[in-house]
């Protein structure tokens, strides 16, 4: 009987087909956005209670949001609230071009990190101490494949690259796996902020760094953000 009615019935039925069949597809597709969203960082061993700084504000009426902050943003709240066991900043530097000797690469992405930015956030290291990597200033974390390119067979351990834009030297001291996709951040260089003044200062009023926490177990995260 219910074939019948669907063969009697055929434009009506295709209607009814297609749209069930985008209404699944639909489905699926918002499925797996979210499923993709909640993926997200979440190869950090610390994931769980990794926080990012956000300063809400009210602009002209307007409740704003926003993800950089000044430099002693990170260095104060780790100083002033028990709850936070690290606290690390990263500094977006660009795309910018490197040197190795005789020879200039294009489109390198790199941040300026605090030296503890590797013990907060688990990107694998291939050689090199995550602990100790980026202690020094002038020092560099670059990831494997940036390392074949500049590098080709060479050990890339102690090599000197030059950052075109400043003329600044940097000594490798560390090559990791590739940033995952599933990551809010991609960058192939990671370079110290040990040693640069700004990061030093303070100054309340310029607003550069994205700083991240991560808080002792146990600590109630909503508590902790309502103070």
């Amino acid at each position: 009987m219910g074939w019948r009615n669907l063969w009697q019935n055929k434009g009506l039925s295709a209607i009814n087909i297609i749209g069930l069949a985008v209404g699944i597809a639909t489905c699926l597709l918002i499925l797996l956005f979210v499923t993709d969203e909640l993926n997200y960082d979440r190869f950090h061993e610390k994931a769980d209670r990794i926080v990012r700084v956000v300063l809400k504000g009210k602009v002209n009426g307007e409740i704003i949001k926003e993800a950089v902050t000044p430099a002693p943003v990170a260095p104060t709240l780790k100083r002033e609230f028990p709850e936070v066991a690290e606290a690390t900043r990263l500094r977006k530097f660009g795309s910018t071009k490197i040197k190795y000797k005789n020879t200039t690469f294009s489109n390198n992405n790199i941040a300026f990190v605090d030296p503890n930015f590797f013990q907060v956030f688990t990107l694998p290291f291939l050689q090199g101490n995550p602990l100790t990597a980026l202690n020094e200033p002038h020092t560099i974390v670059i990831t494997k494949t940036e390392a074949l390119k500049y590098f080709g067979n060479e050990d890339p351990i102690n090599k000197l690259v030059e950052l075109k834009d400043t003329g600044e030297q940097f000594k490798v001291t560390g090559i990791i796996e590739d940033v995952p996709a599933h990551s809010h951040f991609h960058f192939d260089l990671f370079a110290s902020l040990e040693g640069i003044a700004q990061a030093k200062e303070n100054n309340w009023m310029s607003s550069d760094y994205y700083s991240y926490l991560v808080l002792n177990e146990n600590t109630d995260q909503q508590a902790f953000e309502a103070k």
